[in-house]
């Protein structure tokens, strides 16, 4: 299905129609000139004997000065060939022959009178000077032998150049345009011209290049933005936090320290949120890490029940190309998300599935609705719309971000039996 749709199908498709109505035209007005060329010899070379025949000199004279033999009969032959394909034949044969003066009523094909196979008998109807229809016969040459043969070869021949040209034509086309979808999918902006592109596929290149750039500025100065507020906003919050913890235990001061110190380190894991999603685009994927002795060490922090919370993981899943820091904020967004917005108990399951590595949560909460999980993606989402739970909605945003970058997805599915909540993280194994 994809192939139908593709470029190169649909240019082939159109120029092999093209090829066939070319050819088909070709074959016709070959096939037409030819017979009409054949056609005019013919009759110069028996038009004098065919009008000796029509003023009534006896035949055996005719014979005499005929090109070649001549077989006469009053009556119509009866062997003669009913074929489609002769038709258009003998109309021709019949124009010319009127056009030379001939007085020619019918033009049939029939065997050989002696029964030998070679080229039929062109048999003609002449009505002579005295009124009286006389048919008379002769091998004309007008039918070749094997014409239908050699010329259904050379057809078949010049369908198949024509279509072999158009492939390569249709593919020369599509190439370009298929680099450069490519080129888009990779998101790589460094490579240089398309090869054997034209000028309009060349524009295209050339804006999405500078689409790329502008797009890749903009996130460097949002995520140096990001950085600068989140670093700077810790000093302060840090010293409200120390100058909190310095009052004085007096009436009433307790709880209203407990408060700033609760709002000031509330405050804290927001910007490191900022600077998590700031880091899930930058940190380099240059390193060789045990998933699955992350993924216990991350669970083990939460210091979570092992009613709430298993882990279900091989001895060692070695992944290469990666980011340790990256892989353990995966596990924990996802775990945070499962026991903050689902239900306990909780499963992490980490593995490797048609040659992808799986990191995968399980809970019984009640998921995303299928219209919303694309959105929950998005920075500042947040599936909570009452906003009852804090947090600024990055979680999954930054669990996306890492997959991508990784050349993987982000997936939500409910269990076969419809109780549990499943969010799953694969990319392919390298």
């Amino acid at each position: 299905m994809a192939l139908s749709r593709s470029l190169f199908a649909r240019l082939l498709v159109a120029q092999v129609a093209v090829a066939i109505v070319l050819t088909a035209m070709l074959a016709i007005v070959f096939y037409v000139e030819r017979n009409r060329t054949v056609a005019q010899l013919v009759t110069s070379s028996w038009a004098p004997s065919l009008l000796l025949v029509a003023r009534g000199v006896p035949i055996e004279q005719v014979r005499q000065v005929a090109p070649g033999p001549l077989r006469s009969s009053n009556l119509r032959p009866e062997d003669v060939f009913i074929v489609a394909s002769l038709t258009v034949l003998r109309r021709i044969m019949h124009e010319t022959l009127v056009e030379a003066g001939l007085p020619v009523m019918e033009v049939v094909f029939g065997h050989r009178w002696d029964g030998t196979v070679g080229a039929p008998t062109l048999w003609l109807a002449l009505r002579s000077d005295d009124g009286a229809l006389r048919w008379v016969g002769f091998e004309s040459g007008l039918v070749e032998e094997n014409l239908r043969e050699r010329f259904l070869i050379a057809t078949l021949f010049l369908f198949s150049l024509a279509v072999g040209a158009s492939a390569l034509i249709a593919h020369r086309l599509a190439q370009p345009l298929e680099a450069l979808r490519a080129r888009i999918a990779a998101d790589d902006a460094s490579g240089g011209p398309l090869p054997h592109a034209s000028v309009e596929v060349l524009a295209i290149d050339e804006a999405w290049r500078a689409l790329r750039q502008s797009l890749d500025q903009q996130e460097r100065e949002r995520a140096l933005l990001l950085a600068g507020v989140s670093h700077d906003l810790r000093s302060p919050l840090g010293r409200i936090r120390l100058a909190a913890e310095l009052l004085s235990d007096g009436e009433g001061i307790a709880p209203r320290r407990e408060a700033i110190v609760r709002n000031a380190m509330q405050a804290d894991r927001l910007v490191g949120s900022f600077l998590d999603h700031v880091r899930s685009g930058e940190l380099p994927l240059n390193e060789s890490v045990d998933v699955a002795a992350l993924a216990r060490n991350t669970a083990t922090q939460l210091q979570r029940a092992a009613t709430e919370l298993s882990v279900e993981a091989p001895q060692s899943l070695l992944a290469d190309d990666v980011n340790a820091i990256l892989i353990e904020r995966v596990i924990s967004n996802l775990l945070d998300n499962a026991f903050t917005h689902g239900q306990p108990p909780v499963k992490l399951t980490v593995g490797t599935a048609e040659s992808h590595i799986c990191i995968q949560v399980e809970d019984y909460g009640p998921g995303i609705a299928p219209e919303n999980q694309q959105a929950m993606l998005q920075a500042f989402a947040r599936g909570d719309a009452s906003r009852r739970q804090p947090g600024l909605g990055l979680g999954l945003t930054i669990v996306q971000r890492v997959a991508l970058r990784m050349g993987g997805s982000v997936a939500f599915f409910r269990s076969k039996d419809g109780a549990r909540t499943i969010v799953r993280v694969d990319w392919p194994m390298r």
